[in-house]
């Protein structure tokens, strides 16, 4: 009834009026506010730091340490100390007086440079040192394979660092009263940010208790799941300072260490047969995490690949982590796939140009046929039928750099195919309560990361009661309503939404064993009817919503669920399509995307309007990361020279083109969560459009005008 239609987001016009509070907006009574003192220069160690004139100022109350004399840091931007002031001047002032003396050491901020030579030791061998093998794996006979196929390419493709660039950057206020501590944070996860700051104050504050509020955030994409340096040092600067703290990073902070997705470049050879199907893949593969203590391995795409295709039966793969000075890696809105997909998607498109074939059939002579992956043949071959009719690809697809031409304006069409996991986590808890007056108010401390949380568990909760979401008061974003997963894997709406479905289910039953005796019926008599919205039937009687729940008297129903941990009421493993056409100017090198088609496999959709968003919005952000975004490192200073979102580009609404999206729904599967998926394979269908305009490979992203332009002129021209 209410369940898979399109709902308006409840939160809309809180969040239109600026009425909605994020954690940026919270000002406490005698606050204060803090700022970090950075690490000038991309590597070196610390001589010695000199405090005094700092905390001589009037304005100074509180200084915490991330590093002390002796230590290192690793790249521009890393943490040496916090410091919370009245103001922010007089906490910028108190920052410009600590004097810090450096050893300045030798750094890389090139992945070309650190491959060329592994032993500069930019990066301790304690921390993995600069270059490292992070996995390789062999299957069958690739060598034998590749003499056999009919055709063989082999191509070097690549994506730069991605920053993460969320509206609202990392940070917190943190107030303490005596031993609870309360934080309104930017996070994705409200409960996991409690538990560590509890764990960080555990044995110095007896009975620590934290509360975390997040009833709003502007955008996480993966880097909010902990409290991080910023988080933790404005709690230790609250309790030092026995005051409210206020600890937000400015744009180029948060840019430049906050977090980002690895880069990716590797040369990949592949080798197929004049039927299209490829009998061998060979990827050698690196990129870059960064260079801090956190920045780790890179996102596994090297295990991702070949991507989607995984029944090729001779397989060769190496990938290696490449670390440099700059800042660390965090989780980005499907970790491993974007890269892994348009590394394997351009070689395919390259094979299929070769063989002179149709890269979507290409595509279909390939898909899984081997668990655990079997599944998704049948559900890919449905979206390539799909999103072909939409697209008329018929129509639309020629070979390479034969299309329609306007003048210098060349016509392009490409294809990518994505997949994603997306199921739901246990240990959501979800409280539902019926009031007397009628009204239904839901709980849950998950946070939405822009999911329509609200909105998602009004509607389930409304399918339940047969009333309207608008008639569900939904509070979400604070720790204390119980336990909750982070906002992580698409796994928020497939978490929460069957644990609201149980809740629902239970403050219905506890409502019927209540109502029951005043309205002289039998609980099991009582029913919602799908047909009459807003009442309770019994028999031939009926009773409005508000007269039956009016009956309670001082009394009230409730329900709390959690999600079961099994598959009865969500799943994961979802396919995806998109097509993208694009125009290129051959002189100027200009690419104009015209229209983007994404077929998204996606469970039992709770609202469509939201699944529509989601895939629409990863389609965005998926041309940020194709058209737009680079981080530029400086070689001679070592630091990030667009550390903004003035130089650091993204897409305006005319770079835009008209997106149409089509749900494909499968509601037997249960909830399955889409956050990640839309964003995975839109750089690749637009690189392969743009090879199918011009008839030549522009192998690394963005595809800025210069990069046309120098693919052409190694061609020879347009």
């Amino acid at each position: 009834r209410v369940i898979g239609t399109k709902v308006q987001r409840l939160d809309g016009p809180d969040k239109s009026t600026g009425l909605a509070r994020y954690g940026f907006d919270i000002n406490r009574r005698g606050m204060l506010h803090a700022m970090i003192l950075r690490s000038p220069i991309a590597h070196g160690k610390i001589k010695s730091i000199d405090t005094s004139a700092a905390e001589k100022h009037p304005g100074f109350r509180a200084m915490h340490s991330f590093k002390l004399a002796g230590a290192e840091v690793f790249y521009a931007g890393d943490e040496i100390l916090a410091i919370a002031a009245d103001t922010e001047e007089h906490c910028a002032d108190c920052l410009r007086l600590v004097k810090v003396e450096f050893e300045p050491l030798p750094f890389i901020v090139s992945e070309a440079v650190a491959l060329q030579d592994p032993t500069k030791g930019t990066v301790p061998n304690s921390m993995g040192g600069n270059v490292r093998l992070a996995g390789q794996r062999s299957v069958g006979d690739v060598d034998a394979a590749f003499a056999k196929a009919d055709a063989v390419v082999e191509g070097t493709y690549g994506v730069p660092v991605q920053c993460h660039t969320c509206l609202e950057s990392h940070g917190m206020v943190a107030e303490w009263q005596g031993s609870n501590l309360t934080v309104w944070a930017s996070t994705q996860a409200t409960t996991g940010i409690a538990g560590a700051l509890e764990a960080q104050f555990r044995g110095r504050v007896p009975d620590v208790k934290c509360r975390c509020i997040t009833h709003y955030m502007g955008g996480g994409y993966g880097s909010k799941f902990v409290p991080g340096a910023t988080g933790a040092a404005a709690a230790e600067l609250a309790f030092k300072a026995k005051a409210p703290v206020k600890l937000f990073l400015d744009r180029a902070e948060e840019q430049t260490t906050a977090g980002n997705r690895p880069s990716a470049t590797g040369t990949v050879k592949i080798g197929g047969m004049k039927d299209g199907k490829i009998v061998a893949f060979q990827g050698d593969t690196f990129g870059t995490p960064g260079g801090g203590a956190g920045a780790g391995a890179v996102d596994g795409y090297q295990g991702l690949m070949p991507y989607v295709y995984t029944s090729i039966p001779n397989v060769r793969m190496r990938n290696q982590t490449v670390r440099i000075n700059a800042g660390d890696r965090q989780a980005l809105r499907a970790p491993g796939h974007p890269q892994a997909c348009f590394l394997t998607e351009s070689a395919v498109d390259d094979l299929a140009n070769k063989l002179g074939l149709d890269p979507l059939k290409v595509r279909l002579a390939n898909l899984p046929t081997d668990p655990p992956n079997a599944f998704k043949k049948p559900i890919y071959e449905k979206q390539l039928a799909i999103i072909s009719e939409l697209c008329e690809w018929d129509k639309r697809w020629h070979p390479p750099g034969k299309g329609p031409s306007k003048g210098p304006l060349k016509h392009g069409i490409g294809l990518g195919l994505h997949t994603w996991g997306g199921g739901g986590r246990p240990n959501n808890d979800v409280k539902v309560e019926i009031k007397s007056n009628g009204g239904v108010l839901v709980q849950c401390s998950t946070q939405d990361l822009g999911t329509g949380e609200r909105t998602v568990l009004a509607i389930v909760v409304a399918e339940v009661l047969g009333l309207e979401p608008k008639d569900v008061t939904s509070e979400i974003g604070e720790s204390q309503f119980g336990r909750s997963t982070g906002s992580g894997g698409s796994t928020t709406c497939p978490g929460t939404a069957p644990a609201a479905l149980i809740a629902a289910n239970k403050a219905r039953d506890d409502l019927f064993a209540k109502l029951a005796p005043r309205l002289n019926v039998k609980p099991e008599d009582l029913k919602i009817d799908p047909s009459k919205p807003g009442k309770i039937v019994a028999g031939d009687k009926e009773w409005s919503w508000k007269e039956a729940c009016a009956r309670l008297g001082m009394d009230t129903a409730m329900g709390q669920g959690d999600h079961p941990g099994n598959q009865s009421l969500s799943s994961q493993g979802v396919g995806g399509v998109q097509v993208c056409e694009a125009w290129v100017d051959t002189e100027t090198g200009v690419v104009y995307l015209k229209k983007f088609w994404a077929v998204q496999d996606c469970g039992l959709i709770i609202n469509k309007l939201g699944c529509e968003s989601q895939v629409a919005g990863g389609v965005i952000m998926g041309i940020h990361y194709a058209m737009f975004e680079d981080r530029i490192m400086d070689d001679a200073t070592g630091r990030q020279v667009n550390p903004d979102m003035e130089f650091y580009k993204l897409a305006g609404l005319e770079d835009i083109p008209e997106i149409v999206v089509h749900m494909m729904d499968m509601p037997e599967r249960g909830v399955i969560g889409i956050g990640e998926p839309p964003t995975i394979s839109t750089a690749a269908a637009i690189g392969n459009a743009i090879c199918n305009a011009i008839g030549v490979r522009v192998p690394r992203t963005p595809f800025s005008p210069d990069k046309v332009l120098a693919a052409l002129a190694q061609k020879g021209g347009a």
